[in-house]
């Protein structure tokens, strides 16, 4: 058995120390540029890589929304491979009637939106204009994105994933 002196266990413990405060130093510059780079919904909206296509239901706004918000759900929400968690946030404005599904990726306590799914009326609320916008860069990387193809089939009532 080695006994150490004072002064090497205090070496010991003072690399320990500095490991420690470079490792959050580490965890605070990677979230400030994780930030950087997140994703709003309004640059969602405004890029034309972000825009994936739009269709028309033949269910009015309410049902169109409802059914989606099910199926998002069901099948956009898990635990990415990397441990952490990817939700789906929604909202429905009656009056307007006008909905959106979201999306999200929590990384590093940030939501990183990736999927945006819009709907809006059309033919005085017998219609519905469901428009599809997904992140296309390093944050979605290993996230499941819906395709226009699912979301048209989603809405024309297929439960499958």
């Amino acid at each position: 058995m080695k006994i150490r002196n004072p002064v090497q266990r205090r070496a010991s413990g003072g690399i320990m120390a500095l490991t420690v405060k470079y490792l959050t130093l580490a965890t605070l510059l990677c979230s400030i540029l994780l930030s950087g780079c997140a994703i709003t919904i309004s640059d969602l909206k405004s890029s034309q890589s972000s825009y994936d296509g739009s269709f028309t239901s033949m269910a009015g706004p309410s049902d169109t929304y409802r059914t989606l918000r099910h199926m998002a759900r069901q099948c956009l929400e898990y635990e990415a491979y990397s441990g952490n968690p990817v939700i789906v946030l929604s909202e429905f404005d009656g009056e307007r009637k006008e909905g959106e599904i979201n999306q999200k990726f929590l990384a590093d306590g940030l939501l990183i939106n990736n999927t945006f799914i819009q709907i809006e009326r059309q033919d005085d609320n017998k219609k519905a204009k469901v428009s599809l916008y997904t992140t296309k860069n390093m944050l979605s990387t290993g996230i499941r994105s819906p395709k226009i193809t699912d979301i048209r089939r989603w809405a024309g009532g297929d439960k499958t994933c």
